[in-house]
């Protein structure tokens, strides 16, 4: 993990990430503030069990409304990640606005990546356990 500024041609995934997330969070709010139809999960309606990313759309609604509690109740995980996206905006901001050294994880070794791998697949089990338990 080191800080440095972008290389010649290297993307600039800050700039890239940023503008995504902005315009998802935007299409987002607006698709609620306008109560346009939620898509159904076909995986709840076959099986009837939520699927791993199941009250994600009320998770972000109840974050729209200041009802983080509810937020982190509903979906976890899915609270943790739009916390971590808001975390990455804010960076993300900062370093493309004040044309800062950029945060890159280069030379990660294999088995790193393997416990990252491991652990991530460990939260959305966990994660998927706990809306099964709560009947989301």
């Amino acid at each position: 993990m080191t800080w440095r500024r972008l290389r010649p041609g290297e993307i600039d995934h800050e700039v890239i990430w940023l503008g995504v997330s902005l315009a998802c969070l935007a299409g987002a709010w607006l698709w609620l503030h306008l109560a346009l139809p939620l898509p159904g999960c076909v995986f709840h309606r076959v099986t009837g069990l939520p699927c791993p990313t199941c009250g994600m759309t009320r998770c972000l609604r109840y974050s729209f409304q200041h009802d983080w509690r509810a937020a982190a109740r509903i979906n976890p995980l899915g609270f943790l990640g739009y916390g971590a996206v808001a975390a990455y905006d804010i960076y993300a901001a900062i370093v493309v606005l004040f044309r800062l050294p950029r945060l890159r994880f280069d030379g990660l070794t294999f088995r790193t990546g393997q416990i990252v791998r491991f652990v991530v697949i460990g939260a959305i089990i966990v994660n998927w356990a706990w809306l099964i338990w709560i009947g989301v």
